[in-house]
């Protein structure tokens, strides 16, 4: 069996870069600016925060609602509150799956409660990607700065659209997967991540099979985006950085970055990325790296402790995970 060992250094190593960034900067400075926050401007950022988490939680409830009814937003708030905060102990954020638990019942399985989380980390991770591009182009054209090439940016755009593409082709995945289904899958595990696939694709048709839904998602995933920028520039002015649109560039971008597997919760990544974007416009490198830490707090430990706080308070009985593995024979 494969040591874990090295998947935890990887994890570590936005880690190391953060200590790298604090070593060669006035941490006292730092310390400074954070101490002197305008609680005024914090507590707007926190409540736009909050409207954030329930409009989330809303999509998510659209998609969740396609495929079994009962599924109140209360529950869908508790489910990805708790969610979120596995995930910030995770690269990449695939603790987030875990908000299945919330959705199984005796009339959804387990491939059906993981397809709409995973319908909803799509449905994000496109949005995230366009406004990424979008951000990196106007890069380009307003502050004649280039992030990715074109040719780059043009590779990614076709990389997402193919991937869109084959993801919404259930014959076309089975094809993709196969040969890594027949090397990776243990035996054993076979039928039961076969009918996995199959409850994806179920509930992907059932979901899709509402226009309404389709859209009610994309709109308020895209409303959330933009009240993200505008969560961030709150943040911002209460540490003293008021750049006004350009904060519209920087948080698409460093949402990207987030999600690279060699930081947990976007720890070292994200200050990097931020002292290069922010430098480009002369903020100083200490109160880029305060801001940057104030984000990492308020936009990730403070929503993982509420989300700890549910899982105490409303926990999900592990058992259920022991179902029977799904009846379908064969492979994908």
């Amino acid at each position: 069996m494969p040591s874990k060992r090295p998947i935890r250094l990887i994890g570590i190593i936005g880690i190391a870069v953060f200590l790298v960034i604090l070593v060669n900067l006035d941490t006292r400075a730092i310390l400074t600016a954070l101490l002197s926050v305008n609680y005024y401007y914090l507590i707007a950022a926190l409540l736009i925060n909050g409207l954030i988490v329930v409009i989330k939680a809303k999509k998510w409830k659209i998609i969740v609602d396609s495929i079994r009814s009962g599924f109140s937003l209360w529950q869908s708030i508790i489910g990805f509150l708790v969610g979120f905060s596995l995930s910030t102990l995770t690269p990449a954020k695939v603790g987030d799956a875990a908000r299945f638990l919330y959705v199984r019942d005796e009339s959804c399985t387990t491939g059906m409660a993981l397809s709409t989380v995973v319908i909803d980390r799509i449905i994000d991770l496109v949005l995230l990607f366009a406004f990424g591009i979008i951000a990196m182009i106007a890069f380009s054209l307003i502050r004649g700065v280039e992030i990715l090439s074109g040719g780059l940016l043009l590779v990614l755009t076709g990389a997402i659209i193919f991937g869109i593409y084959a993801v919404s082709r259930k014959n076309y995945m089975k094809k993709i997967l196969r040969p890594f289904f027949g090397i990776f899958v243990p035996p054993r595990y076979r039928n039961q991540v076969s009918g996995y696939f199959n409850d994806f694709y179920s509930g992907l048709e059932q979901f899709l099979a509402s226009r309404r839904k389709v859209l009610g998602c994309v709109a308020a995933g895209i409303v959330s985006w933009l009240l993200a920028v505008v969560y961030a520039a709150l943040l911002g002015r209460a540490i003293g950085i008021d750049v006004g649109y350009y904060m519209f560039l920087v948080i698409p971008i460093i949402s990207v970055v987030d999600l690279l597997p060699i930081s947990i919760s976007g720890i070292g990544t994200r200050d990097a990325t931020l002292l290069y974007l922010f430098g480009i416009i002369g903020i100083a490198p200490e109160t880029v790296v305060a801001f940057s830490i104030l984000y990492l707090v308020f936009s990730y430990w403070f929503i993982a402790l509420v989300g700890l706080l549910f899982w105490f308070l409303y926990p999900v009985p592990l058992e259920m995970l022991k179902e029977d593995a799904p009846e379908t024979q064969g492979g994908i």
